[in-house]
């Protein structure tokens, strides 16, 4: 892989098409290109579902993401079913670093995964080039 690459996603749907959950990706997926210890690093943290944490309140649902690799790590996303519309915040060591709002699952989530990695996030790195 090379530095003129583009590495994008978007999360796949739960297979659950008459629930709620429907609206509710498997899993959640955040990258950064980097440099460690001198060479071309790519950082992922990985976010999972905690089905137990799904809530619906009237016309909101949510549902709580742990990061896979541990930590006081995780992604609240709540979806507006009568607004048609989602908003994602993302916690790292209790303090929220960021958050998304959109009323279209893509776009939603091509803009909550720019957020990328922040400093003290579980993630991964694959030494790449």
């Amino acid at each position: 892989m090379n530095n003129h690459e583009f590495v994008g996603f978007v999360p796949k749907r739960m297979d659950i098409a008459e629930s709620a959950m429907y609206h509710f990706p498997q899993n959640v997926l955040f990258g950064k290109f980097g440099i460690r210890n001198g060479k071309n690093v790519f950082g992922t943290a990985l976010y999972e579902p905690n089905l137990e944490s799904f809530k619906q309140e009237e016309d909101k649902c949510s549902m709580k993401y742990h990061n896979a690799y541990g930590g006081d790590c995780w992604l609240l996303i709540t979806y507006d079913l009568a607004g048609k519309s989602y908003k994602g915040e993302k916690f790292i060591n209790g303090k929220s670093v960021g958050m998304s709002f959109g009323p279209e699952w893509k776009m939603f989530f091509v803009h909550f995964g720019i957020l990328g990695l922040t400093n003290g996030e579980k993630c991964e790195f694959e030494y790449i080039g």
